[in-house]
């Protein structure tokens, strides 16, 4: 997983989309060197149905949504 800075992708955030698009690789957004965000393949993403099923590729982690737990 390639990374960008936040500074990277103010300047210029539509050829960064374009990039992942083109490589198919996901890319980690950081600021202060700490992640704060991900661009993804659209392939890549998963989709919290209104019933609270979850279609896409499997978690790794329980989130909220599953758990029952507050956010």
């Amino acid at each position: 997983m390639k990374t960008i800075t936040m500074t990277e992708f103010r300047a210029s955030p539509g050829e960064r989309v374009m990039d992942v698009y083109r490589d198919g690789e996901t890319r980690t957004i950081t600021k202060a060197g700490k992640a704060v965000g991900t661009l993804a393949p659209i392939d890549d993403t998963i989709e919290i149905l209104p019933d609270g099923r979850v279609k896409g590729w499997p978690l790794l982690s329980a989130g909220p949504w599953r758990t029952g737990g507050g956010y």
